[in-house]
């Protein structure tokens, strides 16, 4: 997704597998995480690794319907702007048909949807003006090609990236 220093980067399921990787890799690379968890246990673990932007879902009073009502990107949305200051340039979506309309809506214009994945549903519904009048992009993506797996095993190897677990 070509992330620079500074950009804000959306991280849906902060805690969870692909969520608490992005967030360490985000940081690393001189982006802004904000991450998005369902409670506050998520949230303080995520704070304690190092996210200092971290959204609590139950927190936000979103409509029945959640993250699949239209007015949930304005909720999420103001919620980042008041954490960061501006709308994120990269958000990293793999939650799929529940939340896939709010990260294409709460992207900066320019900005840039990375999927790889859709864990509540394959069938993803959207308003495209959102896309193609505030010129985003939908980048799809699929794990990692051998040289990017060698490069996260160095990472973990060297302490800097840690896979969070639950339990063993």
């Amino acid at each position: 997704a070509q992330m620079r220093q500074g950009d804000v980067v959306l991280v849906w399921g902060g805690t969870g597998g692909l969520g608490s990787y992005a967030v360490q890799f985000v940081r690393n690379g001189g982006g802004i995480p904000v991450a998005l968890v369902g409670s506050e246990d998520k949230a303080r673990l995520l704070r304690e690794q190092g996210c200092e932007h971290v959204i609590n879902r139950s927190e936000l009073n979103l409509p029945e319907e959640g993250f699949r009502h239209p007015k949930a990107g304005r909720i999420l949305g103001e919620a980042i702007r008041s954490l960061v200051g501006e709308a994120p340039q990269l958000v990293f979506e793999y939650l799929g048909a529940e939340t896939f309309a709010t990260s294409v809506y709460v992207a900066k214009r320019g900005g840039r949807i990375v999927t790889c994945g859709s864990s509540t549903g394959y069938r993803h519904q959207y308003d495209n003006r959102y896309l193609w009048m505030r010129l985003k992009q939908i980048i799809g993506s699929h794990g990692f090609n051998y040289h990017e797996a060698v490069q996260t095993n160095r990472l973990i190897s060297r302490g800097m990236i840690h896979p969070t677990l639950t339990k063993v």
